[in-house]
């Protein structure tokens, strides 16, 4: 009917304006952490209190959630200059699509026997410190790999993701500290992320 038309579509409305809404804060967001300041900070502080937050946000939003968290820290870590403001934003949004992709494979039911885990650790190069998050979720299909870095690209529902995440995460680690970002995964068994940050601040090189 008519009435059930215009009832679906502004619910779609709704939607898109909910995806604007978080657009536009994302990118406000973005702009003020500009401002922030380099300083020397304790990765594994800064990675340790992002899972925290994830955890709890993700929990907020799903009251069962359950994950087993498996984290494993370099011992001391020497400190290296980020904006710490900006550092915790790329862990927190890496360790919120971890808990997504496993909270997705849970759901689905089509594993007997399934166990979410993600698995976060650091490392001490010679020239940088390596960060990885990784999950046994649902993984990224090969075909759009090259893209999930592009601005506004989301598998996610309508309402539900911004498509801005790793765009912005990818921009503060390698523009912003002159790092590197990569993705292994393999579809339906797991994805992982491996931040690279380099030791000294290479901009000042260039």
């Amino acid at each position: 009917s008519i009435l059930d038309d215009l009832k679906a579509n502004m619910g779609k409305i709704q939607e898109h304006g909910r995806r604007a809404d978080g657009i536009v804060a994302s990118m406000l967001l973005h702009a003020r952490s500009q401002k922030g300041v380099r300083q020397e900070s304790d990765i594994n502080t800064l990675l340790k209190e992002a899972v925290q937050l994830a955890w709890h946000g993700m929990r907020a939003q799903v009251p069962d959630f359950t994950v087993d968290i498996r984290e494993q820290y370099a011992d001391a870590l020497p400190p290296i200059e980020v904006i710490p403001q900006e550092m915790s934003r790329v862990f927190l949004n890496l360790l919120s699509n971890a808990f997504q992709a496993v909270r997705k494979r849970a759901v689905a039911g089509e594993d007997v026997g399934y166990s979410p885990q993600v698995m976060v650790s650091t490392t001490a190069m010679p020239e940088d410190l390596k960060i990885r998050i990784h999950d046994n979720g649902t993984g990224i299909p090969f075909s759009i790999r090259e893209k999930i870095f592009q601005p506004f690209f989301t598998t996610k529902p309508t309402g539900e993701g911004t498509g801005l995440g790793l765009s912005l995460s990818y921009d503060i680690v390698v523009k912003g500290h002159g790092g590197h970002i990569r993705v292994e995964s393999e579809e339906g068994l797991y994805t992982e992320f491996i931040v690279s940050i380099p030791r000294e601040e290479r901009t000042r090189e260039n």
